[in-house]
């Protein structure tokens, strides 16, 4: 018997060519999202997702698609935010942060949204989490 894959509503917000990630108490960093609750839609679960995690309101969300994953499956969507915001990190999210291209390789990134910014192209294709010696 296969083991159902959790539901996961997930934004990639942008701000001058920045991704907005966001951290638990735990040193990798996440896009902002989360699982759909029974009865919600991918939309809502995006919506309120955001706003519990960032403070942002999602606004004028384009539908980037439907990723199936080994353990998850995400519905991806993408909101460009215009202009600088003050982040509320809340919920159980500890810091919001822009990250550029650059950036994003520098840091580390829970897998299965590294493998969504790769999906993207937010990420060149390589290990998320550093190389040990």
């Amino acid at each position: 018997m296969s083991q159902s894959k959790k539901l996961h509503s997930t934004v990639v917000c942008l701000q001058a060519d920045k991704v907005l990630l966001v951290r638990k108490d735990a040193p990798e960093w996440s896009l902002p999202g989360g699982i759909i609750d029974p009865g919600e839609t991918q939309l809502e679960a995006a919506r309120r997702e955001l706003l519990e995690e960032t403070g942002l309101q999602l606004t004028d969300a384009q539908f980037l698609g439907h990723s199936v994953l080994e353990w998850e499956e995400h519905w991806l969507y993408r909101m460009n935010v215009p202009t600088p915001i003050n982040l509320r990190p809340s919920h159980e999210i500890v810091e919001c942060r822009w990250f550029s291209a650059s950036e994003l390789e520098q840091v580390t990134i829970q897998p299965t949204n590294a493998e969504l910014l790769r999906r993207e192209g937010f990420l060149v294709a390589k290990c998320s989490r550093p190389q040990s010696d």
